[in-house]
């Protein structure tokens, strides 16, 4: 992707979607370009180092995971992953920014970036019902305790419960404001240890032995579960 700005991460995955051996590059490489142009636009910044390692990691989890058939399906998982913070941008940079913790009044005004996000993402070209639905709702909790709805289990989007795994490996093992990145094993056992309250435990199993694993990590440093 011409326009990738690295984030400060550690024990990253290659940055190339070129990795993505099942799916055809062209699509791959034109849905990405798109998806960077339309967010250029809209945000006059480039595409950032998030926003590409989440859309490697979902798409690589959904190809795994046999949940991407098509070229309309991976077209949505690129989008989806693309986008899925862009109601952020709507969002105080102070509270986005914020070094320490949120107040109860910021955690709320935070809980408002899926709803803002699938706003602002329905003014992009291509970006259909499934994608808008997977941005909402990909802060759902596999137990129920997510938002914004609290949905539950397999009522939550298959797209939705791909892009949270996706996103919080990525937040995990990234610099942030408030904490230093954390280790590859770090965080795959916080995965581990929250598939089935936080996550869909099949999806977790996937991106643990089968996507992580993939691309250079050992079996042997990630129990089954």
């Amino acid at each position: 992707m011409n326009e990738y700005v690295p984030g400060q991460h550690s024990d990253r995955l290659p940055e190339t979607f070129s990795l993505l051996s099942q799916a055809p590059d062209a699509i791959v490489q034109d849905t990405c370009d798109e998806a960077g142009i339309w967010m250029r636009q809209l945000l006059g910044r480039p595409v950032e180092g998030h926003e590409c390692q989440v859309t490697l990691l979902a798409l690589r989890l959904a190809l795994e995971a046999g949940e991407v058939r098509t070229t309309q399906g991976i077209r949505q998982v690129i989008w989806a992953g693309m986008l899925h913070d862009i109601g952020k941008s709507a969002i105080d940079p102070r509270i986005i920014n914020k070094p320490g913790g949120l107040t109860d009044q910021e955690q709320e005004i935070m809980r408002h970036h899926p709803s803002l996000g699938r706003r602002l993402a329905s003014m992009a070209p291509g970006v259909d019902a499934e994608i808008l639905t997977a941005i909402n709702h990909h802060h759902e909790r596999w137990d129920g305790q997510g938002y914004p709805a609290g949905l539950i289990g397999e009522s939550i989007p298959m797209l939705a419960r791909i892009l949270k795994v996706a996103d919080v490996y990525d937040a995990l093992v990234t610099d942030r404001p408030y904490r230093p990145a954390w280790s590859t094993e770090e965080a795959v056992t916080y995965l581990m240890n929250h598939a089935g309250t936080d996550f869909d435990p099949r999806l977790v199993r996937v991106f643990v032995h089968q996507v992580l694993c993939t691309h250079g990590s050992q079996d042997s440093q990630f129990p089954e579960f």
